[in-house]
């Protein structure tokens, strides 16, 4: 398939998970792929040698020097980037909200916000020169409430970032370049791993698809609003969670799976 024949796609926090996922999607569409790492670059070449031999660049994102550094190393390897899959960002503090320390909340909200920002900014004028982009966040429906203990500064920055898809995609939506967010539900990956088997398997009876996300049912979503034939869809955080749309606090549901 070649849809996206000509196309260069960034693909942030692409070593694994949903952003590896992406990284091999995209590839099988004709894109050539740039992707990023933060720890592991066997992990990310072994992702590369999967698209075809991608483009491998480490990149820190936890924040906007971060993200500054990337763009710089960016601009020598892939000066022209057509699609920016936004999948990475700073590490996660988990805790409750009279746990937390308000500076750590607000340092991955920054962080998170500061990186998508930037990636707009510094991308986005070159897209609609071209005449094609794609800006594709992905956010989780944290961003919709609680839905797992320990996780407000997570779902908090989701729901930040799922405002700054609307606001941007109203100011720069426009010649041939799209800015959304897609919004997945729990995705089995090696990072939800820990979660325990008595709510992985409430989730599972809950989902009208009765079954859990892989990281390539999220990616399948990324390709379909990467493809020129998407043009129309644009400034809209799309829920992928099975059909379970509304957030559950699990804790509540199972407490003794979370004691």
């Amino acid at each position: 398939m070649t849809e996206l024949a000509g196309r260069t796609a960034l693909v942030t926090g692409g070593s694994r998970g949903i952003g590896a996922a992406s990284a091999r999607q995209l590839s099988r569409l004709g894109a050539r792929v740039v992707l990023t790492y933060r720890s592991s670059r066997a992990e990310a070449e072994r992702v590369a040698a999967e698209c075809g031999g991608a483009e491998v660049l480490h990149a820190d994102l936890e924040g906007q020097p971060g993200v500054d550094a990337l763009l710089e190393e960016l601009a020598e390897v892939a000066p022209a980037i057509d699609i920016v899959v936004d999948n990475a960002g700073a590490s996660i503090p988990r805790g409750g909200l009279l746990a937390c320390p308000t500076q750590r909340i607000a340092a991955k909200v920054a962080g998170d916000v500061a990186i998508l920002h930037r990636l707009i900014q510094d991308l986005v004028p070159g897209m609609h020169q071209r005449g094609f982009g794609r800006v594709i966040a992905i956010t989780s429906g944290h961003a919709l409430g609680p839905s797992a203990p320990g996780m407000a500064a997570h779902g908090v920055t989701k729901a930040a970032i799922e405002a700054l898809v609307h606001y941007a995609a109203t100011e720069l939506g426009h010649d041939g370049v799209t800015i959304n967010a897609i919004r997945p539900g729990f995705v089995s990956t090696d990072s939800s791993s820990d979660v325990p088997v008595e709510i992985r398997d409430a989730m599972t009876r809950t989902i009208p698809a009765r079954r859990l996300a892989t990281a390539e049912d999220i990616a399948s979503i990324v390709t379909l609003i990467a493809q020129p034939a998407s043009q129309w869809v644009n400034g809209v955080a799309i829920p992928a969670a099975g059909g379970l749309n509304y957030p559950t606090d699990w804790a509540r549901v199972y407490p003794a799976a979370y004691a």
